[in-house]
């Protein structure tokens, strides 16, 4: 199966010195859904910045969707980040705009047609349950809806690749377990997924393959025991 994501012995340091990541090594792919996982400051936010060309390695090399990010030219980069959904955990939406507005930005950016924008909206709205919510404002919602919101404005340009960085950390139980098995919808229908979280019990609801930093390094030391490890990439690896 053809890798969408490659890291080959990538690190990374801020400008200042200090090491974030370390030799890491790993390949997702095309299709896959997966975990980055690890405690806080374990570089599990660097690896999909530098997935999403937002930073750039300090030593090593990362391809993505066949774009060898170390030759990228920053001219190119918009284009680059266009392809991607990218998922935050404080929902980065426009408070002063509608449901609608916020979900509609990457198409109206890309320069879409009204007619299509308005097609394209509604199908990702209702992918994500929020069909009728157009016109409210995204104060007026939940903190639950306000995530989806935002997974609707990643996925309403049909990214090959959705990168969401703790995507649940906001939300109650119930609804941190209803955006994961979103993701894994997503997932069955081809998008490729990676999911950075510590949220071991969600990863027990929606088992995939887990990639554990600790450190900025790759490690087996992950909180599951190696039965619920075997288990999640017997059920998750495609």
């Amino acid at each position: 199966m053809t890798d969408l994501i490659r890291f080959d012995r990538v690190s990374y340091r801020y400008p200042g010195g200090q090491d974030v990541l370390a030799d890491v090594s790993f390949a997702i792919a095309q299709g896959e859904m997966a975990y980055i996982t690890g405690p806080s400051g374990a570089g599990k936010t660097t690896v999909l910045r530098l997935i999403a060309a937002l930073c750039r390695a300090t030593r090593g090399q990362i391809v993505v969707m066949g774009q060898n990010l170390s030759t990228l030219k920053p001219r190119h980069v918009p284009a680059f980040r266009q392809r991607l959904g990218l998922v935050f955990q404080n929902f980065n939406l426009l408070y002063d705009r509608t449901v609608f507005d916020n979900v509609a930005l990457p198409l109206v950016i890309r320069g879409y047609a009204h007619a299509d924008i308005g097609r394209r909206v509604r199908a990702a709205l209702d992918a994500v349950g929020l069909l009728g919510k157009e016109k409210v404002l995204p104060l007026t919602l939940s903190g639950g809806e306000q995530q989806r919101v935002g997974i609707a404005r990643a996925i309403v340009t049909k990214p090959a690749l959705i990168l969401a960085d703790e995507p649940t950390g906001n939300l109650d139980p119930e609804m941190a377990l209803e955006v994961m098995r979103g993701f894994a919808r997503f997932n069955e229908v081809g998008v490729t997924v990676l999911v950075a979280t510590h949220a071991i019990d969600l990863i027990e609801a929606v088992p995939r393959r887990i990639i554990h930093l600790e450190q900025g390094r790759i490690t087996d030391k992950h909180p599951l025991a190696a039965s619920k490890l075997k288990e999640a990439a017997s059920h998750g690896h495609r």
